[in-house]
């Protein structure tokens, strides 16, 4: 007769290998990395959703916040949380857009930019650590295939 602690839950060999999945492994992976981004970009008060608010800013020029919430797949209310800690400490402003009154446009200010240059050497930092068990040919190839089902990249 079996010990009752080792024998299965009821239902529990549907999940066998669910921390192996792909899923989970990804999620896995992205929680530890943002965990890690987080806490190191604690000196320059950012967090990563405001790193990745001012490079878009900076590779694109002024953007509008709709822009910004579809790329970035974020709600409304988190993109204006972004957006308004961003202007609290002066590294970017909202401005009326020209062509639809309406509309916000997003611009970095110079603030904006040291920031995100003394942030984007944390963030690669941190990257470079948590990618130390891949090789540089094994790097590239997951970013090639990330890219494949991230999809299209500018919406």
């Amino acid at each position: 007769m079996r010990n009752a602690e080792s024998k299965p839950a009821a239902g529990s060999d549907r999940f066998s290998g669910a921390t192996a999945s792909t899923g989970f492994l990804l999620q896995r992976a992205h929680r530890r990395l943002r965990a890690a981004l987080n806490e190191a970009l604690r000196p320059v008060d950012l967090m990563i959703a405001h790193v990745a608010v001012l490079a878009l800013l900076a590779e694109r020029g002024d953007m509008i916040q709709q822009q910004l919430i579809e790329i970035l797949d974020a709600d409304k209310s988190t993109m204006v949380y972004l957006i308004d800690e961003l202007e609290r400490q002066g590294l970017a402003l909202r401005r009326r857009a020209p062509a639809d009154r309406r509309a916000y446009e997003v611009h970095l200010t110079r603030a904006g930019r040291d920031r995100l240059v003394a942030a984007g050497k944390i963030v690669e930092r941190v990257q470079n650590d948590f990618l130390a068990p891949l090789s540089a040919p094994d790097r590239d190839r997951l970013n090639k295939l990330l890219s494949r089902v991230a999809g299209p990249q500018n919406p």
